[in-house]
């Protein structure tokens, strides 16, 4: 990535650090950020002026606009000029530029206005002079070095030079920049000022000053603690040879300038080097502006092939209408635009979730986007989905298979063994009343055992027919089955169950039936088993069309983080039986608290909802 990722709150908290006034410019002087200082020193409100041209800050009506055709020219660095506020006061301000990477889409110019005295700059006219001519040959040459104890007063640094740049005069502020006294500043070079990172850097060359031309020069400097600090010399040559430099304290400056290329750093390293496809596109064109290696690899484009391309050129056609759509979406910070289809060089065609971010590149209103593939991840889920409903279906005709086998045993053992039964205890009977006449007592007792033995058999027969399909299911509906089960687990366990109900007759299908009273007789099981209550509360009611049972016990209670790492055979079943009727299944429990099951399903459900394989 060749540019920055602009970040207008990176550069706002940056130019705050700065106490003069400061206001930062694109590179084509509209203003992007300025600093309190600078909302205090003008007069004016922030959302005043964004977006202005930089002009608005340093003419007036009474000014002439060669005053911003100075502060705008490429050359300029440092300048007086004036300036009226809203507060109709007359200002006098030195202004200084600082280009801030101006060559990325983050750069720009970075004006420091600090106020001077009208009066002291030009006094008795009223009117601040250019930079240009505060540094003419009179200034410097008459008034007995006014001018010199001007900036001293007004604590600018200033220091003269021979041509050998060895310093020959130094005033106050050049001694609290530097942190030496004039007496050593007079043995000392501007080399002896320079931090020791940059004394192989070459020196100002001062052949340029003979011809009248003033030079710029930037160092990274050493203060007589040691400490390190940035200057902007402004060197001029004077009529006796001798070299002025006024020097500019740019530290917090060069640190702003320093965050901001370690900023367009990092957004380029995290561009190129993200594992996930990014390109930058144009929101009015829909060009392509940048694109990452990962973006290269994943699609099949070179570089030079994808900046071809527009974002429309890699999606499919039935794709067009859904990009339209979602292109106006602004996006403040990275948001998720949803899912889409994207389409590969070779025409493969993947599904990516995007993720985008609106921001100015070079001037240009654009988005990042970052494209992630899950292709592969809708495919395994789709299929999954289509596992679990291949799964349910066995599992759904399993039970019926299940259900059917306990009606047909439940059936043949009523019919056909309770029959030979009845038949066997008729006969045992017989022979028991034709011993009466024989005076055996034996064969009496012996006959009256097998009578009792036969009647045990008939009633166990009878109970194990009904547990395998209650025959009043069939013949008189759920609310009574559930009413001869209540009262069979009371009789067994021992537990005290109360059976409620608000309806007298439930309109529901077989399957429905069946699938609430096995999930009644799994609960009661499970409370024998492993609740150690006393006491059970059930109840079936109707509620919108809709069947809700609930079962509730005072028992000890249970976990159920605990339960999902080992889910019960019980619970699943049940679970699984309400998802057969297309219910909805919820148990609560604390420990010490009980238990409570409650299960929902539609009176008159469709056929059970199933998933489909593409879902």
């Amino acid at each position: 990535m060749e540019n920055e990722i602009p970040t207008k709150s990176t550069i706002e908290l940056l130019i705050q650090h700065i106490n003069e006034a400061a206001v930062f410019t694109n590179t084509s002087f509209l203003i992007v950020a300025c600093n309190i200082a600078a909302t205090n020193l003008f007069g004016f409100r922030l959302k005043d002026t964004s977006g202005l041209n930089i002009s608005t800050l340093s003419i007036n009506a009474s000014s002439s606009n060669s005053q911003f055709a100075s502060i705008t020219n490429g050359d300029f660095t440092q300048g007086v000029i004036d300036f009226i506020n809203n507060d109709k006061q007359k200002l006098a301000l030195q202004i200084t530029r600082h280009a801030i990477a101006p060559d990325t889409s983050a750069g720009g110019y970075l004006f420091i206005y600090k106020p001077l005295d009208i009066d002291h700059v030009n006094k008795g006219t009223g009117t601040a002079k250019s930079f240009s001519s505060l540094n003419n040959t009179a200034a410097f040459t008459s008034g007995n070095g006014n001018y010199f104890r001007l900036h001293d007063q007004h604590g600018d640094a200033m220091l003269i030079f021979d041509n050998e740049l060895t310093c020959l005069d130094a005033n106050a502020g050049a001694c609290r920049l530097t942190g030496y006294n004039k007496k050593e500043l007079l043995t000392m070079s501007l080399a002896d000022l320079i931090h020791i990172d940059e004394v192989q850097q070459p020196m100002p060359a001062t052949a340029r000053l003979k011809t009248g031309d003033s030079l710029i020069w930037e160092r990274k400097m050493r203060a007589k603690d040691g400490a390190a600090w940035y200057a902007a010399f402004t060197l001029q040559p004077m009529p006796d040879g001798r070299i002025i430099s006024f020097v500019n304290d740019i530290t917090r400056q060069k640190r702003t300038e320093l965050a901001l290329q370690q900023s367009e750093e990092r957004h380029r390293l995290l561009f190129q080097q993200s594992p996930l496809p990014m390109f930058i596109v144009d929101l009015e064109t829909f060009h392509f502006l940048d694109v990452n290696e990962a973006a290269l690899i994943s699609y099949g484009y070179s570089k030079k092939e994808f900046l071809a391309l527009r974002a429309l050129d890699i999606r499919p056609a039935e794709e067009f209408e859904k990009f339209y759509s979602k292109a106006p979406t602004i996006s403040s910070g990275f948001v998720s635009m949803g899912l889409f289809r994207h389409m590969k060089k070779d025409g493969t065609v993947i599904d990516v979730e995007v993720y985008s971010h609106d921001f100015l590149y070079n001037e240009k209103k654009a988005r990042l986007v970052l494209a992630i593939d899950i292709t592969d991840k809708l495919e395994a889920t789709r299929e999954f989905r289509k596992h679990t409903a291949q799964l349910r279906d066995l599992s759904d005709h399993l039970l019926n298979i299940r259900e059917t086998e306990r009606t047909n045993i439940a059936r043949e053992i009523h019919d056909e063994l309770g029959q030979q039964l009845t038949i066997l205890k008729m006969d045992v009977s017989w022979l028991h009343q034709k011993l009466q006449k024989y005076d055996d007592v034996l064969l009496l007792q012996k006959s009256g055992d097998t009578l009792k033995m036969l009647n045990e058999t008939i009633k166990t027969v009878r109970r194990i027919a009904t547990e395998l399909r209650p025959s009043m299911l069939d013949d008189l509906g759920l609310i009574e089955a559930i009413e001869w089960q209540s009262k069979e687990f009371e009789k067994r366990s021992g537990i005290k169950i109360t059976f409620e109900h608000t309806i007298a007759h439930l309109p529901v299908s077989n399957a429905i039936a069946t699938s609430l009273f096995r999930i009644y007789q799994e609960a009661l099981t499970n409370i024998a088993r492993h609740a150690n209550a006393k006491n059970v509360f059930s109840k079936l009611q109707l509620d919108n069309n809709e069947v809700i049972l609930t079962i509730l016990d005072d028992g000890i209670g249970f976990d159920l983080n605990a339960l999902g790492k080992k889910q019960t055979l019980g619970l699943l079943g049940m679970k699984e039986r309400t998802l057969m009727i297309g219910g909805r299944f919820n148990i609560n429990s604390q420990p010490g608290e009980g238990t409570t099951i409650v299960v929902t399903t539609a009176v008159q459900p469709e056929e059970p909802p199933k998933l489909q394989p593409d879902q």
